[in-house]
């Protein structure tokens, strides 16, 4: 059986040193701190890692941001639900707060129109409406207990520009049925803003209205200026028109040439859009006096 050589004395020594070699400069460049003898080495060292350090970073970070997020995932769901909602309803408050100004500037316009036009008229609130192929209508919240009755013209618009409705045909003690100016049995009389020529005003129904008995000849230029039509009064002994003068009917939208000898015809667009009609007023003065047309 063979026995293995012993290892040289001299190997086992040179091995001792070194370590005790090491272990003096460690304890030497522990007390110097960075004046110690290993300080520029271990600065090489760090200059050197430097660079791999960052390129691992680099690799690393964006991994680690992905399956941070994949875990606040559910978090972030909720967060952005919330966030639509709370979007969702400051969008409808803005709507509303858009919707409630615009009526209260409605309301004002009407209350300005009340003072000037007449004092003694009656604000009320478009309830219902009774827009059919055989009945244009409206029904309002104010009535008899209100001073609202039959034959009052019923009005909108500002102080600048009051719109004519329709009138009134049936007054309940806390309502009323106004039959609006487009109604086929509606008749009105009207002028024409520029030559001063008088008709009658007729109800066409879902169509513009009809201004008839216009004199012959009458020269209407609609391309050159917007023609308007106004309603008309009368007075004759003691009584009046229904309505009273130079409230806006609508605008002239088609001239009917050579119908006849006898006279000119127009197309009326009337000037309240009824399908958005909210705030209206009832006028009462001369409410007494009688006559078929305004």
């Amino acid at each position: 059986m063979a026995v293995g050589r012993p290892r040289p004395r001299s190997t086992r020594l040179l091995v001792v040193g070194l370590v005790s070699a090491s272990l003096a400069i460690i304890t030497l460049d522990y007390r110097q701190g960075a004046d110690g003898p290993l300080a520029a080495v271990g600065a090489q060292a760090q200059a050197f890692m430097a660079p791999l350090q960052r390129a691992v970073t680099t690799v690393t970070e964006p991994i680690g941001d992905f399956f941070s997020g994949l875990a606040n995932l559910p978090s972030l769901q909720d967060e952005n639900e919330r966030l639509k909602r709370e979007l969702a309803d400051s969008q409808t408050q803005a709507a509303r707060n858009a919707e409630l100004q615009s009526d209260y500037q409605a309301m004002l316009d009407l209350l300005e129109l009340k003072g000037t036009l007449d004092p003694t008229g009656v604000p009320a609130v478009v309830i219902g409406s009774g827009v059919s192929n055989f009945d244009w209508s409206i029904t309002i919240d104010a009535g008899a207990n209100d001073g609202v009755d039959v034959d009052m013209p019923v009005v909108t618009g500002t102080t600048d520009a009051p719109r004519l409705v329709g009138i009134v045909v049936a007054a309940n003690p806390s309502s009323s049925e106004v039959q609006l100016l487009i109604d086929r049995d509606y008749r009105v009389g009207g002028e024409l803003s520029v030559s001063g020529e008088t008709g009658i005003v007729i109800g066409q129904g879902d169509d513009d209205l009809r201004m008839d008995l216009i004199s012959p000849g009458t020269e209407i230029d609609i391309e050159t200026e917007p023609v308007q039509v106004f309603t008309t009064s009368y007075e004759v002994g003691e009584a009046t028109g229904l309505y009273p003068p130079n409230i806006l009917i609508g605008s002239v939208s088609r001239v009917f040439e050579g119908t006849n000898e006898i006279q000119t015809a127009v197309s009326v667009r009337p000037a309240v859009d009824f399908s958005a009609l909210e705030f209206v007023l009832v006028l009462r003065r001369g409410s007494e006096a009688g006559g078929s047309e305004g």
